[in-house]
């Protein structure tokens, strides 16, 4: 009986942090063909996109890079397919061209206060003895090519947002 509860408990709290993890995170759909992805190596695991609004003078850049043996390397993530229906349902999977076209509504200060309330955290590691801190964004990107797979590739991305001319 001691196990059964233990079971339950423990498939309870794996699927509560696995449903809060999706359930503050921003799926964006790209399709390699149209959308301006810039790959960074051959073997395709560091791509970046771009995106700028000079009217308000700003500029963001998302990115994926892994670099094996790297402390501070973006993941890639399998998402069942059956996901999918249920991200979009939610709000949480959106075509990347609509969405910074959202964004271009913003101001540079109000881009950064809507990333950083609903999709940053702060990730801690140990890097020689020492802990170390940086923030992080669940923000991904989806291949519109990869929607049809059985297990979806989600690749996490870093958000670096910049102005484009200094004031």
């Amino acid at each position: 009986m001691k196990n059964y509860i233990t079971l339950i408990v423990f498939i309870m709290l794996v699927k509560c942090a696995f449903s809060q993890s999706i359930s503050n995170s921003l799926f964006l759909v790209v399709d390699k063909k149209t959308d301006s992805i810039t790959r960074g190596s051959k073997d395709s695991t560091n791509f970046k996109y771009f995106h700028t609004n000079e009217k308000k003078n700003w500029g963001i850049s998302l990115s994926h890079i892994y670099v094996s043996g790297a402390d501070q390397n973006n993941f890639r993530y399998l998402l069942p397919n059956e996901m999918i229906p249920e991200l979009e349902r939610k709000g949480n999977l959106e075509d990347i061209k609509p969405f910074m076209t959202k964004l271009n509504n913003y101001n540079n200060k109000e881009v950064s206060q809507f990333f950083s309330k609903h999709y940053s955290y702060y990730y801690e590691y140990l890097h020689k003895s020492r802990k170390k801190t940086y923030k992080r964004y669940n923000i991904f990107i989806i291949f519109k090519s990869d929607l049809n797979k059985t297990f979806v590739p989600c690749y996490e991305m870093s958000l670096i947002q910049t102005r484009i001319t200094e004031i």
